[in-house]
């Protein structure tokens, strides 16, 4: 019966481990495989992407530091152990105290050589260091928050990037549609052509200009589509993603450019300078430290052991140490102005960054109004390109148009239409580079999107 039950535990795992690797192996094809709308992008970025990875380890060193500088402030204890073996009187005589062996008959002018094994505990303690140890501290935690200030900058500025390349390969989709509807429309005509030219009422040079037109049109096809790759490619690498299936969603979000008023306080590099003057202040204090003595307290306990005496003794000692630096070689004045000068150069930082997110926010607001002019002026154009094109289309197939103003026609259509597609884009993009210009988040309105 046991032997049975064992055949008919083998079986069922045997069964359930493949089963189990293939739904794993499902879902991960299903998750591969479920487009990447700009919502899950941005997650995934935030998560995984190599930038975003370098932020979170960088915090972890400034943490790392904090804890080196708060450990200043405890007491430190250590032991250590010691085994010597000599002839020097002053040692042997003092092996010999230690040890509590000694013998009145030692004879000084000959002494014999002496073994001691010590083992100590000593215990240290600062009391006073003239405000540099918590200055230092002080360095550190300021180093903290600027590092999680600056990983909120990475993560601000991958948000940009990622949304762009977002909106970079929408815009390759619908140039290649642009495309491929001037291509598919030249194909149709050079047909229409060649009929005619077979029944000898039309040239041979309108085919031929209609074949060398649409072999430019498929070279744009081309370079388009090799434009998608690129643009996903791009994408892919902002998302930190290794070789895999790769599929951007045809949904755009719909969002909002900030208010006009909006200002830029938000911008995680401000807080980032905030943090990195509170650094640059406690490092002067703690140059300024060494000016001031220093104090600590000690103590320790030690156990010496002779194999020579066979003796061992036990001995504690414990005081106070004060120590001024009364001349250093003006090491400290060094350090000091080192310091100063740190500090100042974090305060010119700050007005630069400040002057340059203004540039960025003009940069952006300009850019999003010209954005809306050109977007209102290709729709117009647009409307007028394939009406033209229409009409050009009907007298040409009646015979009443030459190839050369068909092609001048899909030309402009296509050229309409791109230029639409680019106005459209740069106008999503203008939109997020506002928002990042005045650290507003890029993502707030998951449900509304909306066909490109």
């Amino acid at each position: 019966m046991k032997l049975r039950w064992l055949h008919l535990r083998n079986a069922t795992a045997v069964i359930v481990r493949p089963v189990s690797l293939a739904i794993l192996g499902l879902a991960l094809a299903v998750e591969a495989a479920e487009p990447w709308t700009l919502e899950r992008a941005l997650d995934h970025a935030q998560a995984h992407s190599p930038d975003a990875r370098l932020a979170r380890i960088r915090i972890t060193i400034a943490q790392s530091g904090l804890q080196q500088a708060n450990a200043t402030l405890w007491p430190q204890l250590q032991l250590q152990s010691s085994y010597t073996r000599t002839d020097q009187p002053m040692l042997v005589f003092g092996s010999i105290l230690n040890q509590r062996a000694y013998n009145p008959a030692l004879d000084f002018n000959d002494v014999p050589d002496m073994d001691n094994f010590n083992v100590r505990g000593v215990l240290t303690q600062p009391l006073y260091a003239g405000g540099g140890l918590k200055a230092g501290r002080d360095a550190a935690r300021a180093g903290g928050e600027a590092a999680r200030a600056e990983a909120e900058t990475v993560r601000h500025t991958l948000a940009f990037e990622v949304t762009r390349a977002f909106h970079t390969v929408q815009k390759t989709r619908e140039v290649i549609r642009a495309a491929e509807a001037a291509v598919h429309s030249l194909e149709r005509h050079l047909d229409i052509a060649g009929r005619r030219v077979t029944e000898g009422t039309a040239l041979k040079t309108e085919q031929l200009d209609l074949q060398v037109r649409l072999a430019q049109g498929r070279e744009d096809l081309v370079r388009a589509r090799n434009a998608r790759t690129l643009a996903e490619r791009a994408l892919r690498n902002l998302l930190g993603l290794e070789e895999t299936d790769f599929q951007v969603a045809e949904e755009v979000p719909d969002i909002a450019a900030p208010v006009a008023e909006a200002f830029f306080d938000a911008r995680p590099e401000l807080a980032v300078m905030a943090e990195r003057q509170h650094e640059a202040e406690a490092l002067i204090r703690q140059a300024r430290a060494g000016y001031r003595p220093r104090i600590s307290a000690f103590g320790s306990l030690d156990y010496d052991y002779g194999w020579r005496t066979d003796g061992d003794g036990q001995s504690y000692t414990v005081g106070v140490l004060a120590q001024w630096d009364l001349w250093d070689g003006r090491r400290t004045r060094g350090k000091v102005s080192a310091a100063e000068a740190n500090f100042e150069a974090t305060r010119e930082q700050d007005r630069k960054v400040r002057l340059a997110i203004e540039l960025e926010v003009e940069q952006a607001r300009l850019q999003l109004q010209e954005a809306n002019e050109r977007l209102a002026v290709t729709g117009s154009a647009i409307a007028l390109a394939e009406e033209s094109t229409s009409l050009t289309r009907a007298r040409f197939e009646e015979g009443l148009a030459l190839a050369t103003q068909l092609i001048d026609a899909e030309t402009a259509l296509t050229t309409a239409r791109v230029r639409q597609a680019e106005a459209a884009t740069d106008r999503r993009i203008a939109i997020a580079a506002l928002r990042k210009a005045l650290g507003v988040s890029q993502f707030d309105a998951p449900n509304n999107t909306s066909s490109p």
